[in-house]
């Protein structure tokens, strides 16, 4: 069954109404009839409605729900990805990936060495990623939406992260590094708010001056294995063993 996720406004009183492009998306992508079909609609708290579609007023598809229930759980443990800036296609695969795997927040940030340093705010890439995270989180049964935050100074982004109860940060610059094990997850047992962020560097690696400086921020040096891999693959390698190390020492 089709999925959508909708703003609070747009599910009112048992009766819902699909904005223009979701309504167009409905009726010349999907071809649903809509006097018979049924969806699936979330509202980004956590519930799912069995909703009857009823035809159109103007341009929108509206629909009546006949049914509701809580989604799927997120992640016992929020996992959070930090990148670096680099070019569109890049960011939109980790953010595509990085949302099936469960990713609860994005910190995206420019430092010394990225390839790209646009600290611009841009509203039309924002709503590009948001888009692309909704489109994942439907096609994985995600009930909630992962938050894209605005790009930031690399210094910004380890302030921005400091409320973690864990922190790592892939480095291939020493060979004196923790390799990543459920040992490294132990923190997280104890912790209130059961919280983790990774942070991967640009395509250029970390200085050593910027991995110092996370250090001071409280990150600590891990490593994913013997080969380099490239931003991304590192960010999306980095995230599904993350996430199967937590599922393994949670469960």
């Amino acid at each position: 069954m089709e999925r959508f996720f909708l703003y609070p406004d747009q599910i009112v009183e048992g009766f819902v109404t699909f904005p223009e492009d979701l309504s167009r998306q409905i009726r010349k992508v999907l071809r649903l009839d809509i006097k018979k079909n049924a969806v699936t609609v979330l509202d980004n708290s956590g519930w799912e409605y069995l909703v009857q579609l009823d035809g159109t007023t103007g341009n929108q598809v509206i629909g009546h729900i006949m049914d509701k229930q809580k989604g799927r759980e997120e992640p016992f443990v929020k996992l959070n990805l930090a990148y670096s800036l680099a070019r569109r296609e890049k960011i939109e695969w980790i953010v595509q990936k990085g949302t099936e795997l469960g990713i609860a927040s994005f910190y995206p940030y420019v430092s010394s060495r990225s390839l790209v340093q646009d600290l611009k705010a841009n509203r039309a890439r924002q709503e590009r990623l948001e888009s692309i995270a909704r489109e994942a989180s439907e096609q994985s049964l995600r009930a909630k939406l992962p938050v894209i935050l605005p790009v930031t100074t690399y210094e910004d982004m380890l302030k921005n992260t400091a409320n973690h109860d864990l922190k790592l940060i892939a480095w291939e610059g020493t060979a004196i590094v923790q390799r990543i094990g459920t040992a490294t997850l132990q923190p997280l047992i104890g912790a209130e708010q059961k919280s983790l962020v990774l942070l991967i560097g640009p395509e250029g690696g970390f200085s050593a001056e910027e991995v110092k400086l996370a250090e001071e921020h409280g990150f600590q040096q891990v490593s994913f294995g013997n080969s380099i891999l490239r931003m991304e693959t590192a960010c999306v390698a980095g995230s599904a063993i993350l996430r199967n190390l937590v599922d393994s020492l949670m469960g």
